[in-house]
């Protein structure tokens, strides 16, 4: 089901708890502060210029899969993100790499629906008419395999700090005719 920012703030109860389910756990293995702060991530995400999102469900209604983001803005100053990236790729290929692109910020589905390919259609159907695309994650992650799969590419690591208990790199899909 697609959804803009009031959609999600509708259902974000039930979103904030599939969060919690899938990022306590490795790789991630998020703390409780990490995770009492992501309630605020996603109203501020859901209140983006352009953010969209898709949700999967079950055949009872219960939410299994979530993918969300928002196009990439030109102002890239006052983000601990894209700070990040700016640090990694300095700010010429950065600027390259995130204009004009559509920033996946969250991709994730309940431990109990992963390897049903839930994950990959909907990030397929959230980047399936955009040309260019990135997201962040850990490379060794089973998702990262997915996204290799469906013809992303890592385009580097970020700086340690920004996520000391995992790695993270930055994976980008172009499509020249889309």
């Amino acid at each position: 089901m697609h959804h803009d920012g009031p959609g999600i703030t509708a259902i974000s109860a039930q979103i904030i708890d599939l969060y919690q389910r899938c990022y306590a756990a490795p790789p991630w293995s998020e703390t409780p502060e990490q995770l009492g702060r992501y309630p605020a991530k996603l109203a501020a995400g859901a209140a983006k210029p352009g953010f969209a999102a898709l949700t999967a469900s079950d055949g009872a209604g219960r939410l299994t899969g979530v993918c969300y983001g928002w196009p990439t803005p030109d102002d890239l100053s006052g983000s601990p993100v894209y700070d990040a990236l700016v640090t990694a790729f300095g700010l010429p290929a950065t600027t390259t790499l995130t204009r004009g692109a559509f920033e996946v910020a969250e991709l994730f589905v309940h431990p109990d629906h992963q390897g049903q390919g839930i994950g990959a259609r909907l990030l397929g159907r959230m980047t399936a008419d955009l040309p260019s695309a990135w997201l962040i994650t850990n490379p060794g992650a089973p998702a990262a395999g997915l996204y290799r799969k469906l013809g992303w590419r890592e385009a580097g690591p970020l700086p340690a700090d920004f996520y000391p208990q995992s790695r993270a790199s930055v994976f980008t899909l172009t499509r020249p005719d889309a």
